[in-house]
């Protein structure tokens, strides 16, 4: 069990360097060299113009600009009637944190908000940004609205060719109080088309450009959720929070997995050498500002997933245990774990009054 705490003692401490380093995927429709569907890019240095296009050289130039750990660039057929899908077979099982598609039309936009909302549903912390979708309404799935642009070197181009861009930027992003996209400035433009209403675009989970004075900038960084429950907070539309989300759940599942999974008998204290482990994690992600040291960011057994499972199978009496039976009624092979955490954003409204006497 101790080694348990050390990895998740090492995952903190590291935590927002791999924040950081995200691997993008990017989706290209080329023809130029058919021998080969997918490259691996750690820097400008690694790219050959001559596999690619002008404007796909381009496009990979804007991708790396956002510094991504790696850049995998996926290369389908220009004449491909399943863009989207033939990527995705391309890609097989390599591990990627956000994915873009530049080139392709609005239904293989779709076809790739609709991948990834699959793979949400599944529980996985694959992201998209996508361009002009209709509602795709996910944590996991980035809205870029922005219809024309305009290069300060006097180019124009539509919404579309700046996914790139923004997809290095996203998968670059660190998880501290100090990060975050929204409020960006981008240089290499001159002027976009704005939003009718900005503040109505937001809430519509749409990403966009704006126009602030003479300085291209990003709009609140939000993904496409608009829909909130329970379990789906206003808070999760966020690109930062959701980032961390990700990261935790990562951290979490994969330490389970490689280092308690069917190594440790199903008891009370073995779970709670497991829930110590955990929030000794979520002590470290406080020291390094991503979780709010005001609040307590403590896991435990989840007494009610407990106890139903127990009534669920025919013991009634559950109904009646104490919180202490429920946590020492250790359920078969299950452990029922929850955890109460508040990830910090970045400040990004300013409100600020003068009483004048």
């Amino acid at each position: 069990m101790p080694k348990i705490e050390v990895i998740f003692k090492q995952l903190a401490a590291s935590a927002v360097a791999r924040s950081a380093q995200g691997i993008a995927v990017l989706i290209v429709l080329d023809d130029t060299d058919d021998s080969f569907d997918i490259l691996t890019l750690t820097s400008i240095t690694d790219l050959d113009p001559t596999l690619f296009t002008a404007g796909n050289v381009a496009n990979i130039k804007d991708a790396l600009a956002g510094v991504p750990s790696k850049l995998i660039v996926v290369r389908v057929d220009t004449d491909s009637a399943t863009v989207v899908n033939d990527a995705i077979a391309a890609l097989g099982i390599t591990k990627y944190n956000w994915i873009g598609l530049v080139g392709g039309d609005n239904g293989d936009q779709t076809d790739l908000s609709t991948f990834i909302k699959g793979r949400e549903a599944a529980g996985e912390t694959k992201k998209a940004i996508v361009f002009n979708v209709t509602a795709p309404d996910s944590q996991h799935v980035v809205n870029f609205a922005t219809s024309n642009i305009v290069y300060a070197d006097g180019r124009t181009a539509t919404g579309d060719v700046f996914i790139p861009r923004l997809l290095g930027l996203l998968s670059g992003i660190e998880v501290t109080l100090a990060q975050s996209a929204t409020y960006k400035a981008f240089p290499e433009l001159l002027s976009v088309t704005d939003q009718s209403n900005n503040d109505s675009a937001v809430a519509a989970g749409k990403l966009f450009l704006f126009n602030d004075e003479g300085t291209v900038r990003l709009s609140t960084a939000v993904n496409s959720l608009t829909t909130f429950t329970g379990d789906k907070t206003e808070d999760m539309s966020s690109i930062l929070i959701t980032e961390s989300m990700d990261m935790i759940k990562t951290d979490i599942q994969a330490t389970f997995k490689d280092s308690y999974l069917a190594k440790y008998k199903n008891k009370y204290d073995n779970q709670v050498l497991l829930i110590s482990a955990i929030n000794s994690y979520f002590n470290d992600l406080v020291i390094a500002d991503i979780l709010d040291d005001s609040f307590d960011n403590q896991a435990g057994v989840d007494i009610e997933a407990q106890r139903n499972a127990w009534l669920s199978i025919g013991k009634t009496e559950a109904a009646i245990w104490t919180d202490s039976q429920v946590k020492n009624n250790s359920f078969k092979r299950s452990v029922f774990l929850n955890a109460d955490i508040k990830i910090l954003d970045a400040m990004e409204n300013f409100k600020f009054s003068v009483a004048l006497q």
